[in-house]
């Protein structure tokens, strides 16, 4: 099933690439992935996968590598720091919890580029807001039809 799910992602991801416009920030299908993984699985199994997501959207976009893994189990990390506190069926406790890691994510991302001593590109603040929103709706499609989680 997480292989199918991965070669879905990947193809969806290739056709957005090919189709999204371009200056605008696509939606993070891999984060996607990495959530509904994280919504899925117990954290010993979540945090790899998420790590290994990370490092396949590296190998794929020619980019640092480790920098997205590194974002990704963010993410993931802070999914289940909020989803330990949050009913994870509500929506208050969904939107949270993904706005925390999508907010987790940039944050694994900047400190990367701090480490690296990297040039940070020019972000706009409406670049990140509309990447957000872009994918939130995707996140709760993946939750609202992907496998029920077995964690109570």
């Amino acid at each position: 099933m997480m292989g199918i799910s991965l070669l879905i992602t990947l193809l969806l991801s290739g056709l957005l690439g090919a189709l999204w416009p371009q200056g605008l920030m696509a939606p993070d299908l891999f984060l996607v992935l990495a959530l509904l993984y994280a919504r899925g699985l117990p954290y010993y199994l979540g945090l790899p996968s998420a790590f290994f997501l990370g490092l396949v959207q590296d190998l794929l976009g020619y980019g640092l590598l480790g920098l997205h893994a590194v974002g990704l189990l963010s993410a993931s990390y802070a999914f289940y720091a909020a989803s330990r506190r949050l009913a994870p069926g509500e929506v208050p406790g969904v939107l949270f919890s993904f706005l925390w890691a999508f907010s987790a994510k940039w944050a694994g991302y900047f400190l990367v580029a701090y480490w690296l001593r990297l040039e940070l590109p020019a972000f706009l603040p409406l670049d990140l807001i509309l990447e957000g929103l872009f994918t939130l709706p995707l996140v709760l499609l993946a939750w609202r039809f992907g496998p029920p989680s077995p964690r109570p």
